[in-house]
């Protein structure tokens, strides 16, 4: 999943993993960084699911929704603040989508908290992979650290309408939607804090994850033909599966906590970069 970002290369990126079938680099929304010495963006790429086995990921913690076709699926979070190192270039994304755990799509909104060269950077994106992501205008739709967001995606056939909500914007309360078509098997929903990939052209790696403490989910449910239900109410075939974000090593990086009482709720908290 690629959005612009205002990482640069480390060096001359040495070591980049060449990710067979990842997309080009993204030129839509608004780039706001550009390779210096090579005269091209560099972009964050958010991808489905990288499993290891059915518990651990390289690049997801969270909760997974996987018994039905769903039609919508929607969450509140705090926007966590993140701690930036000097000169470190880290990214963590909190979302919520449809797809991505056993299939090569996602449809899915929300924001990043990242660090650039030791400078913290909060906003907002959706995305309908494989297509590029388009960052929200910060001017338009700011985020900070402490805002509550509400993501929600729906669809109806091949519609699908992607909203996010921020309801303690430093300018008051705003609201984001926005239509989209695609013909993809909404066979899981999820609820996600991510550590996304740092991609120039088609070689890519697997960014640092910021340290963002701990991020809250609230309200999280989704729909499967019927009204809105908690995560835990999809208890056939195994019922929600929760994911632990681990290292190449298998190191945790970032780890969610059991539902709250109501199902509908839980922490992921971040244990390594």
């Amino acid at each position: 999943m690629k959005r612009t970002s205002r990482f640069r290369p480390h060096g001359i990126l040495l070591g980049l993993v060449l990710v067979v079938g990842a997309p080009m680099m993204a030129t839509l929304g608004s780039p706001v960084g550009s390779s210096a010495a090579l005269g091209a963006p560099v972009v964050v790429t958010h991808r489905p699911l990288q499993s290891i086995n059915a518990t651990y990921t390289l690049n997801w913690a969270g909760y997974v929704a996987k018994t039905a076709h769903y039609t919508s699926v929607s969450a509140s979070w705090v926007q966590p603040a993140v701690k930036c190192g000097a000169n470190n270039e880290y990214v963590a994304a909190f979302w919520v989508g449809l797809d991505g755990y056993s299939s090569n799509s996602v449809e899915q909104l929300g924001a990043d908290s990242d660090c650039s060269r030791g400078t913290p950077s909060y906003y907002a994106w959706f995305e309908m992979y494989p297509a590029a992501s388009v960052n929200l205008s910060s001017s338009t739709y700011p985020v900070k650290a402490g805002d509550t967001l509400t993501g929600t995606v729906t669809h109806s056939g091949t519609s699908y309408t992607l909203s996010l909500t921020d309801a303690e914007a430093s300018g008051g309360k705003w609201t984001f939607s926005q239509p989209e078509s695609a013909s993809d098997a909404n066979a899981s929903a999820e609820w996600v804090a991510e550590a996304p990939q740092i991609c120039f052209f088609i070689f890519c790696q697997q960014a640092s994850l910021t340290n963002f403490g701990t991020v809250t989910f609230s309200g999280a449910q989704a729909a499967a033909g019927a009204p809105n239900a908690p995560i835990s109410s999809f208890t056939a075939s195994g019922g929600p599966h929760d994911i632990t974000m681990v290292s190449s090593t298998g190191t945790v990086k970032a780890q969610p906590s059991s539902l709250a009482a109501g199902g509908e709720g839980f922490t992921d908290t971040w244990h390594h970069s």
